[in-house]
């Protein structure tokens, strides 16, 4: 399988790191995208709001990010396209959908698709030394998230297919 690389978001206060995004085979990419963006669906309406209806804050945070994430593998899987897995496979979906989409989706803007993994990290693998995530962090999550879809959607119904080759 490839390999494929972006051009850098322009601010100079993120390290730069390689981009480790390979190239797979899919008969109907259009339909693995919906499919992601429908599980990034479920993912926010059901599981996030629910968790922060009763109290989970944490996890309603790494719900929304989840969703956000999905959102973002879906433009991604639209051009064959995924991270490798592994270490620094979110980075690499934040590295390479930031530096697409961000003008079109500002949801996916750097410093959101950063502030929204770190903390995401801290919630799942507890770190006594971060503050803890509030409602209203989580309600951030959660908006941020359905921003993501939103844009994605748009992007994907009325994006010619030659937008993804």
């Amino acid at each position: 399988m490839g390999s494929a690389g972006w051009s850098r978001p322009d601010s100079s206060r993120y390290a730069p790191i390689e981009v480790p995004v390979e190239s797979f085979s899919a008969e109907d990419l259009p339909a693995l995208a919906q499919a992601l963006v429908a599980r990034a669906v479920l993912r926010v309406e059901t599981t996030a709001t629910a968790a922060l209806d009763g109290g989970d804050v944490d996890g309603a945070y790494v719900a929304a990010y989840d969703a956000y994430r999905m959102a973002a593998e879906a433009l991604l899987a639209r051009q064959a396209l995924r991270a490798t897995g592994g270490d620094g496979s979110h980075m690499a979906v934040e590295d390479a959908v930031s530096a697409q989409f961000r003008t079109e989706i500002p949801a996916f803007a750097k410093p959101t698709f950063e502030r929204l993994r770190r903390s995401r990290h801290s919630a799942q693998y507890f770190d006594p030394s971060a503050p803890p995530l509030t409602a209203s962090d989580a309600a951030w999550a959660i908006e941020k998230a359905k921003e993501a879809l939103a844009g994605a959607r748009a992007l994907l119904a009325s994006s010619p297919p030659e937008r993804f080759a």
